[in-house]
């Protein structure tokens, strides 16, 4: 299967945003940068969702669809992947991980209630928390300079769950990659309870783990804590332009509420090629997931030799899920800052709204577009970038080379 995830579809003759000229300049300020930013794959889905999605194609006809198999479809792969023994009343299908948790936010608290949100955070949180006129109130993660791990600063987090009615987590983290141990969940849940803060857990990541993966729902029924999560095929089986995705509960009162909005917000159904290729993807993508972790986990070594061996300025934080992580660019701010002097057309805002010092650098010198670390909390997470690494060797290796190249020029010209 090596061969499917190392297929190159062009896709910038499609409608994927991540491949959007005017989308990649909004990062990096150049629209011919190749995109390794914004989370979706550029893999083909598992081949049986191919074959189901043509089959319906053809068929020309795309009614409301009847599956009342999806939730089977759904509780069969997180027992098989994940060790998860759930039942059907625990399931709410949805349409998408962030409109639920917005409606779960609604639901749990009131205007100016206080939002704990771990920092960098998935920009999405922060704008929804204050779109929803609700506090938002940062737990930035502690950072080791000499390991290049993040990790959890529980002291802050009991300061915050002082004051705070929910947690939105994301488990595994995104972006650092980090997955929690159950240590680890357990003390968080306890902390959580003990000053009667309520856990939302974005899990959209958690099919794409490297490691063993513990969901905070089953941490939650153990230590008491009130914990809803959300999962989806999205990210898992690239996917995610369907918007499809599972809200899970320990609280049935918690659940029959959130049905409840869900029905008024007539929200309640997701289209036939969703449900489609989603219920497929769950009975059929277990092999292909296999295959697609292992592709991951060698670009993702590819990566980190390239820099420790030719940039050594640029360190990868190796993540324990998904095919995102940072790269720590410390050691090239210096540098860049004085390229920007030299050369500020290159870095204006106007060209890259969306961007940062960094995203600018990489777009515009090595024509490689990043999430800059500014979107995931601002200035205070310059020093990185984003990078996606769920694509085909060959984009990755030409990404290496234009990186090499920019560097050693961006050395050449300013350090003395």
């Amino acid at each position: 299967m090596q061969s499917l995830f190392n297929q190159i579809t062009d896709r910038r003759s499609s409608l994927s945003v991540k491949w959007n000229k005017e989308a990649i300049a909004s990062m990096c300020g150049n629209p011919e940068a190749i995109p390794f930013w914004v989370a979706d794959m550029d893999f083909p889905v598992v081949p049986e969702v191919s074959e189901q999605a043509r089959l319906l194609a053809e068929q020309a006809i795309y009614g409301y669809p009847y599956a009342p198999g999806q939730k089977g479809a759904f509780l069969r792969w997180v027992k098989v992947w994940h060790q998860m023994e759930l039942s059907p009343n625990q399931v709410v299908l949805s349409q998408g991980v962030l409109n639920s948790i917005a409606i779960l936010l609604d639901l749990l608290s009131e205007e100016q209630d206080e939002v704990i949100v771990p920092f960098p955070s998935y920009q999405p949180f922060v704008t929804m928390v204050n779109n929803l006129n609700r506090t938002l109130s940062p737990w930035p993660l502690s950072y080791d300079e000499q390991q290049h791990q993040f990790s959890l600063d529980w002291d802050q987090f009991e300061k915050l769950c002082q004051k705070a009615k929910i947690l939105l987590f994301c488990s595994p983290h995104n972006p650092s990659g980090l997955v929690f141990s159950e240590e680890e969940l357990t003390k968080l849940c306890r902390i959580a309870k003990k000053h009667e803060v309520t856990i939302i857990s974005d899990e959209i990541h958690a099919d794409l783990r490297y490691e063993s993966f513990v969901s905070l729902l089953e941490v939650g029924k153990k230590t008491g804590c009130e914990s809803i999560v959300c999962m989806a095929p999205s990210k898992t089986f690239n996917m995610a332009g369907e918007h499809y995705s599972v809200t899970l509960f320990n609280n049935q009162t918690l659940k029959q509420s959130y049905e409840k909005r869900l029905q008024q917000l007539f929200l309640t159904g997701n289209s036939t090629f969703a449900t489609t290729l989603a219920t497929t993807a769950y009975q059929s993508g277990e092999s292909w997931l296999t295959e697609l972790l292992a592709y991951l986990q060698d670009n993702l070594t590819y990566i980190e030799e390239t820099l420790q061996n030719h940039v050594p300025e640029i360190i990868c934080i190796r993540p324990k899920a998904s095919f995102i992580t940072l790269l720590d660019c410390s050691a090239l701010i210096p540098l860049v800052e004085k390229d920007r002097e030299a050369h500020p057309e290159l870095y204006e805002t106007k060209k890259s709204p969306g961007g940062g010092i960094l995203s600018r650098f990489f777009g515009q010198r090595a024509s490689v577009a990043f999430n800059d670390g500014t979107w995931f909390g601002g200035e205070e997470y310059r020093r990185f970038v984003r990078i996606n690494f769920g694509t085909q060797r060959s984009n990755i290796e030409q990404a290496m080379e234009r990186i090499i190249s920019a560097v050693d020029t961006l050395k050449n010209d300013y350090r003395s």
